[in-house]
């Protein structure tokens, strides 16, 4: 059996801190009202839920559009799940993409690149068919 101990001097790399600046918003109250408002796709989830989306079609015309401002982009991401008994919003999914602002190209440092062993160069050499 192998016995594990807590090392106190661990500290996170600073690429996993960065990844938390990388997530998105939550979408705003005036998204998610707009999306309870004009939602024109609705599908039963049963037990009284109901998930709302916002169609291709319907976030098209003009006057959605106005009203989501700067946001009708974003609201084609977003549903609701309504809660009919409790009439109150059970749960927001988001399924966007992350801001482009957030992604950052990475640049390979020496921890990312790795070289094959000779043994692993034979063993794919050896495992190739037709060339022995």
């Amino acid at each position: 059996m192998t016995a594990f101990t807590a090392n106190r001097r661990f500290r996170p790399r600073a690429a996993a801190a960065k990844t938390a600046s990388r997530r998105r918003s939550a979408p705003s109250a005036e998204l998610i009202n707009a999306v309870l408002e004009h939602a024109d796709l609705r599908d039963d989830l049963g037990g009284g839920r109901v998930l709302l989306r916002i169609g291709p079609a319907r976030l098209a015309q003009p006057a959605v559009r106005r009203a989501l401002g700067v946001q009708a982009a974003r609201a084609s991401h977003v549903a609701v799940i309504w809660d009919e008994r409790e009439e109150m919003v059970f749960r927001v999914l988001d399924g966007g993409p992350p801001p482009l602002a957030a992604v950052e190209r990475a640049q390979p440092s020496e921890d990312d690149r790795f070289a094959l062993t000779d043994a692993a160069l034979a063993y794919i050499a050896r495992s190739q068919p037709g060339r022995r």
